[in-house]
């Protein structure tokens, strides 16, 4: 019987969402002391790259395409599994009369080895198909990750944040430090052509109204 195999919608968005979040945060040079001479203490937050993934429309996106190929390998499986059984109730037939009629034997050799033989073309298929969503699931995953690293770290430095670290590696942590929320609003935003409000440029300050300049008083 030919199996399919069942790809996830993690290959891409979840297995990589850990090494898109360590892509993100460069090593950075120790902070400055202050004007007293004491270092900053650095700010930290975390980030749910499954979260980003599962909710943005861009990682729905890919997840989509994903579907869409676990799909199409499961249809050409069943497809192939369908033919194999009739050709296997074919051969139980013919072995059936076999006692009755002898000369099907040479038939039923033939339609073993055809039979072998497309089990082995499906089976080459199949893995070509694997193969196929594979690439795909990887060159999906670049992709994500390439689009959406400046997000993250537009929103780390609009918040100030030195140390981005996963959210998977945090045992517990407070909602507060968490910028998934606000990368995944920024992230639709550009998806949807409407720039969030932290990527909009802040309105230039007016400039003050000239005074006019005062009269010259005459000399007593």
């Amino acid at each position: 019987m030919i199996k399919t195999s069942r790809i996830l919608a993690a290959l891409v968005l979840g297995a990589a969402a850990t090494a898109a979040a360590q892509g993100t945060a460069p090593a950075k040079p120790a902070p400055a002391p202050r004007a007293g001479g004491e270092p900053r203490n650095p700010k930290i937050a975390i980030i749910d790259m499954a979260r980003v993934s599962n909710d943005s429309l861009l990682g729905k996106s890919y997840a989509a395409q994903l579907e869409a190929l676990k799909k199409e390998i499961d249809a050409a499986g069943t497809q192939k599994q369908t033919e194999l059984n009739k050709r296997d109730a074919e051969i139980k037939a013919l072995q059936d009369e076999l006692d009755k009629q002898d000369r099907k034997r040479q038939e039923i050799v033939k339609k073993t080895r055809d039979r072998q033989a497309f089990l082995e073309d499906g089976q080459q298929d199949l893995q070509r198909l694997r193969e196929r969503a594979q690439e795909k699931a990887q060159a999906l995953n670049a992709e994500f990750q390439t689009r959406v690293k400046p997000h993250i770290e537009a929103t780390a430095k609009e918040k100030g944040i030195d140390i981005l670290l996963d959210s998977q590696v945090a045992l517990t942590v407070s909602g507060e430090f968490d910028i998934s929320g606000d990368v995944v609003t920024r992230l639709d935003a550009v998806e949807k052509g409407t720039p969030s409000a932290a990527a909009r440029p802040a309105p230039a300050p007016r400039a003050p109204a000239a005074r006019p300049s005062p009269a010259a008083s005459p000399n007593p």
